[in-house]
């Protein structure tokens, strides 16, 4: 089996609190926003400052703090929608900036706010099947990058983050990943999608009749995205656990992608998740797709919600439509927890 060993954040120092949005949207709006989404400050990243940036900052602190040797890192991870190029894959200039062994192999996923799970899969099978013995696993997004700045259902939405997991063998037999579960109704790819930037729709084309932000800025069906979230991912949850024969008895954390408030309490509640195995950090950070989920699970390692012996249930949803989940019992002899969510400055001091 293979494990998470070490976990650490990184966040833009930039903020953007409801108080300075209310010139732009209206204080009846933004109350209305802090009401459904829990949200009263996003981070956000600097102009110039990228994903891959972020999830520099997290990987060195990651890096420094538990002495990992650089050469022992087989295989690296990045998994953004927010990548620094077309091509290459972000994560080949992440490999150089990181110095990282040339036998160390590094590639992209794009994935959205399910990237954690989907790459966590992957880190999984690669370390199972002893293709590598270390991984380091890094998922970041600058969504706000994306956004038409008058998009209030995004804007006031969305914040910056970025994550570093290193995963490994497990040093005990039965700890560790134990059950995983992926999928995806691309039925629905287009609810959650930025049209223009690929080779379908190049930027600069013009769509007759659209009234909607320019097809370069993410656009979302919000009425879909709820109702797939609220319904959709809480049936899928107990029906897995039954699969895997798992009851909330059994669990001692259930941490979900952090999308809002109210979507968060409707699967909770949907779930019958007690309140003492819920954690929640959305109301300073916004939502920060696909980082939210390890951004998530680093601060409950800092809180003490991690423990040796206990389980953990990581569940995340999104654009694609993709979802997941994994169940995790966490080994004895785990690390100390990575210190708190790093401010990466832009530009890095020298």
């Amino acid at each position: 089996m293979t494990t998470i060993r070490a976990i650490n954040s990184a966040i833009p120092v930039g903020r953007l609190s409801n108080d300075e949005l209310i010139d732009r949207f209206g204080a009846k709006e933004m109350a209305s926003v802090a009401k459904m989404t829990g949200i009263i400050t996003r981070r956000v990243a600097a102009e110039g400052q990228c994903a891959s940036d972020l999830a520099v900052a997290a990987a060195e602190r990651l890096i420094a703090c538990h002495g990992i040797d650089r050469s022992s890192i087989d295989a690296l991870i990045f998994t953004t929608q927010t990548p620094d190029y077309r091509s290459p894959a972000t994560a080949c200039a992440l490999h150089g900036r990181l110095k990282l062994s040339e036998r160390c192999a590094a590639f992209d996923i794009n994935q959205a706010c399910s990237g954690f799970i989907y790459a966590l899969s992957v880190a999984h099978g690669l370390c199972s099947a002893g293709i590598a013995r270390r991984l380091l696993l890094l998922n970041g997004d600058t969504l706000t990058k994306l956004l038409h700045p008058q998009d209030r259902g995004m804007v006031a939405l969305t914040g910056d983050a970025a994550a570093a997991t290193l995963i490994e063998a497990s040093p005990q037999a039965g700890y560790g990943i134990e059950n995983v579960r992926i999928c995806t109704d691309g039925s629905q790819f287009d609810r959650l999608i930025v049209p223009a930037g690929g080779c379908r729709m190049p930027i600069g084309s013009v769509v007759a009749g659209d009234a909607g932000p320019p097809p370069e800025c993410m656009r979302m069906d919000g009425p879909a995205v709820f109702h797939f979230s609220v319904y959709r991912v809480s049936d899928f949850i107990k029906a897995t656990m039954a699969e895997w024969n798992l009851t909330m008895d059994d669990v001692d954390l259930v941490l979900l992608h952090q999308a809002n408030k109210t979507m968060l309490d409707l699967i909770y509640k949907a779930t019958k998740v007690p309140a003492e195995k819920q954690f929640i950090n959305i109301t300073e950070l916004g939502n920060t797709a696909g980082a939210s989920l390890p951004v998530l699970l680093s601060q409950a390692w800092r809180e003490g919600r991690i423990r040796p012996g206990s389980r953990t249930l990581l569940c995340g949803f999104g654009a694609g439509l993709s979802w997941g989940m994994i169940s995790l019992r966490w080994p004895e002899g785990l690390d100390p927890a990575t210190p708190g969510d790093i401010e990466a400055p832009w530009p890095p001091p020298t």
